[in-house]
């Protein structure tokens, strides 16, 4: 249960507030949210993960709060850099809807560093704050929340949950085109769009931490796969990277290389797989320019806007359920998501759904339109690997029967 409690000066806000709790529940987004009145003076928002408390207003002067919202601007003279370091330096401030050349931009504060995303129109602020608080009770990350609060601000569908492309806006990062007329300078240079993969090949995608799990996976004729070694230190690593490379190249299938993005190009691989913290500091350029294929993680609707402002060869969206694999940043995403972030990429680029993926998961996974599903333990825990690869390929074969009907 969660609960969102608003003081009586934001009660204008509650008939854009119901519907769209009604609508997210249709959708099935998260734990059920009560809406309550509050004598506090500012927004309280309690999710089983956490309790967040909210002002809208210019200046906020107590340490309570978690995000100070500014979005009254009214000047379009406003001096980016400087708003950057105010939010540099108070990390609870989120800027909204700031005035800049040919737009709006929403500002927030992310592990040290500024990210921001760029709408062409303001919309309507009640809009704007409804949704934004509704996606933070139903606990989505603040910034997954601003992207949600403008595609919302933008529509004309009052209570109804964003779910169109068209509805979202741009990320500002390397590839975002504005990025000279609105004043931000970005230390990365924009890429080109990545080498597409063999879609066809891509349904299965086991994930594996050894050579010899590539090997015996591309024996069994499973036509792409993940080597993903997570200690950076692991004696043999090299070797064991340009092994299974080599190995993928004899059997003509598609072997990605998580994070390891220069040893990929040394030694030639088909793609690299990359996390979204791995976007800053990799040369996307090189990577791109050797063909190598690029595949991306992401973890909801912000990092997916960033991603595909990438133009990858595909991107992963995850983790869907709870997962002992990898530690992880966010919370599972559960498959009601999933279909709407399916939904919002379409046919623009492959989609692989990844994390805590079974057989028993793969069918309602597999029928949220998904292009490929990721597996690690459901083989490589498996007492028969033969016979677990032709039980998951056979639930991936029967969505395309009945599409083809």
């Amino acid at each position: 249960m969660s609960t969102l409690s608003l003081p009586k000066v934001l009660s204008s806000l509650v008939m854009h507030i119901e519907p769209l709790l009604a609508s997210a529940a249709e959708y099935q987004l998260g734990e059920q949210v009560t809406l309550m009145p509050s004598s506090l003076e500012w927004i309280e928002v309690s999710t089983p993960s956490c309790v967040k408390r909210v002002r809208f207003e210019q200046v906020c002067s107590t340490q309570l709060i978690d995000y100070v919202l500014q979005d009254q601007w009214v000047s379009s003279e406003v001096d980016l850099s400087l708003i950057k370091a105010q939010i540099l330096k108070r990390s609870n401030v989120v800027v909204c809807g700031l005035p800049v050349n040919g737009g709006y931009l929403d500002l927030w504060h992310h592990d040290g560093e500024v990210r921001g995303c760029f709408s062409a129109d303001l919309g309507n602020t009640t809009q704007h704050r409804s949704m934004l608080l509704v996606a933070l009770a139903l606990d989505y990350p603040l910034e997954d929340a601003l992207v949600l609060a403008r595609a919302y601000a933008q529509s004309t569908q009052m209570g109804m949950w964003p779910t169109e492309r068209d509805a979202f806006l741009d990320i500002v990062c390397a590839n975002f085109s504005k990025l000279s007329d609105i004043g931000w300078q970005f230390e990365c240079q924009s890429v080109e769009a990545f080498a597409p993969v063999d879609s066809e090949k891509l349904t299965l995608y086991p994930v594996v931490d050894s050579v010899q799990w590539v090997k015996q996976l591309l024996e069994l004729d499973v036509k792409t796969t993940q080597l993903r070694i997570k200690d950076p230190n692991a004696q043999g690593l090299e070797q064991d990277v340009a092994h299974a490379i080599a190995l993928g190249l004899q059997a003509n299938a598609q072997v990605f290389i998580n994070d390891y993005w220069q040893l990929a190009i040394e030694h030639g691989a088909f793609g690299v797989h990359l996390g979204q913290e791995d976007l800053a500091v990799a040369d996307l350029n090189a990577i791109q320019q050797a063909n190598l294929r690029l595949g991306i993680s992401t973890h909801g609707y912000y990092e997916i806007l960033r991603a595909m402002a990438f133009n990858p060869s595909y991107i992963a969206l995850g983790h869907i359920y709870p997962t002992t694999t990898k530690q992880m940043p966010s919370l599972p995403q559960g498959v009601h998501r999933l279909k709407l972030y399916q939904q919002l990429i379409g046919n623009t680029f492959p989609t692989v759904a990844i994390g805590g993926v079974d057989l028993s998961r793969v069918p309602v996974v597999w029928d949220t339109g998904v292009s490929s599903v990721a597996v690690v333990r459901a083989i490589t825990q498996s007492n028969e690997p033969a016979i677990a690869i032709e039980q998951l390929n056979q639930c991936l074969v029967e969505r395309e029967v009945k599409d083809d009907n």
